[in-house]
């Protein structure tokens, strides 16, 4: 009879990047600009939302690759409203719906993620933290731990 070992593969996902959540009362396009004329980037709007099978939703995603730097910069709309007619028969103030999609649930308040790969550290992080807080119509701006997030997968694309 012959001894066989067996081997557990286990499969996890690093997640290697900084995030940062903001709360800001400014539309998407707006962030994007303003984070562009202050870190002196290019985050454009990719061609196609963030959507997934199993979640309702599809958010809004600007895209920057430094290459001189090697870092990548995501900023990633968190929320969603969607306005619905319900019967257009009637003409009340009660005829429309709307409805909020979160892409993470566990921080429904933040408005935006600003996510950053490449090579950053925690002073850098920290800087960029406090310059996004100047920015007008930024409410508040810090770091997150992705760790920490139960829905964290959501952030990888």
């Amino acid at each position: 009879m012959v001894n066989t070992k067996k081997h557990r593969l286990i499969c996890q996902i690093e997640h290697d990047y900084f995030l940062i959540g903001i709360h800001a009362v400014l539309e998407d396009y707006r962030l994007a600009y303003f984070l562009n004329e202050t870190f002196n980037i290019c985050l454009k709007k990719t061609e196609n939302n963030i959507t997934f099978l199993k979640k309702e939703g599809s958010f809004s995603n600007f895209d920057y690759e430094d290459k001189s730097s090697f870092c990548y910069w995501s900023l990633i709309n968190n929320k969603q409203f969607i306005e619905q007619q319900v019967n257009e028969s009637q003409c009340n103030i009660f005829a429309k719906i709307s409805s909020t999609y979160v892409l993470i649930t566990e921080k429904k308040t933040i408005d935006y993620f600003l996510k950053i790969e490449g090579d950053f550290n925690r002073s850098k992080i920290q800087k960029l933290t406090q310059k996004l807080n100047t920015i007008h119509n930024v409410m508040t701006a810090y770091e997150l731990q992705p760790k920490t997030l139960k829905s964290k997968d959501f952030l990888i694309f």
